[in-house]
């Protein structure tokens, strides 16, 4: 069985326990930290949650994120480093021992595996996943105990008839894609209040600010991240043909000024629904249009599902 089968799901999925209160900016950062990570938008999720942790040192949560994002992005040595950290300033948290030990794992390092996942289990004999990874770490070492004995006798047939057995046992690939990163606990529960109407108009009128500044600023990245994956796509273009042609209108340009004026936004079932003026100058063109976005929501997020201008 090869160390890549070692059960790497909770080092990308991340599963843990809020332990305190949060300030409303930081919980909004961790909502937008996970909308990226599921996008695999891993560069942008880095720099989000630097900046977070600048103003929040001593939030685990923060943290543990960070853990993930460099584990996505392959840095595997700062993500030792601050999962490491996050034993040593919380070690009530079994999580960062797990995700520790999975990255030490990675290196060939079980040993040392091992007493990390025994650790995380006495900090919660109930965390399911450390008992997983551990059961792995032990069938590892006895398929690389059984493999040592057959270099030295390779007719050994009680070696083969066990090492066989173990292949055939865990002979798997476990899901290591980030496709969801959810608290599988609270530590409170609390049923959300229902948003008005003022805060949602809110919401949308941030979402459109964005969207005009990425469009200004010619971040196409963020530009393109405010469009829904249902977006319905004009001139039957699909997906790739849009971006590509966005990209080219945009990118070419010098300069983009765009303003906005009489913004009027209503809700229709799970709709919103946005119009408004629209002056958009670039070098000698200087054009105005009448402008209506409508917005779905989607992970937490207002995205754009229609765009038309008149």
């Amino acid at each position: 069985m090869k160390s890549k089968n070692i059960h790497l799901i909770s080092a990308l999925i991340a599963s843990f326990f809020l332990l305190s209160s949060f300030a409303s900016n930081a919980q909004s950062n961790i909502d937008e930290i996970k909308f990226l990570l599921k996008d695999g938008k891993y560069t942008r999720a880095e720099t989000l949650i630097n900046k977070s942790i600048e103003d929040n040192l001593n939030d685990p949560e923060l943290l543990f994120y960070k853990g993930i994002i460099e584990t996505n992005m392959g840095k595997n040595n700062q993500a030792i480093d601050t999962f490491r950290d996050l034993t040593e300033r919380f070690p009530e948290l079994p999580e960062p021992f797990n995700n520790l030990a999975v990255l030490y794992a990675g290196k060939g390092q079980y040993d040392l595996a091992k007493e990390i996942l025994e650790q995380a289990i006495k900090t919660n004999p109930s965390y399911l996943t450390a008992h997983i990874n551990l059961g792995d770490i032990f069938t590892k070492m006895a398929s690389e105990a059984y493999n040592n004995a057959l270099e030295i006798d390779k007719s050994n047939n009680i070696a083969i008839t066990k090492l066989s057995m173990i292949t055939q046992l865990f002979n798997y690939q476990p899901n290591t894609r980030n496709t969801k990163i959810d608290s599988i606990k609270e530590k409170k529960k609390t049923k959300p209040l229902k948003p008005t109407k003022e805060n949602l108009s809110k919401d949308i009128l941030s979402r459109i600010e964005n969207w005009k500044a990425a469009w200004e600023n010619k971040n196409m990245e963020d530009y393109l991240s405010s469009y829904s994956s249902s977006f319905k796509y004009p001139n039957n273009m699909n997906k790739s043909e849009w971006e590509n042609y966005r990209l080219n209108r945009i990118i070419s340009k010098k300069i983009i000024v765009i303003s906005l004026s009489n913004i009027k936004v209503k809700f229709d079932n799970k709709k919103a629904i946005a119009t408004f003026n629209q002056n958009y100058k670039s070098g000698a063109l200087n054009q105005t249009s009448k402008k209506t976005l409508v917005f779905v929501r989607e992970a937490n997020h207002w995205l754009i599902l229609e765009e038309t201008s008149k």
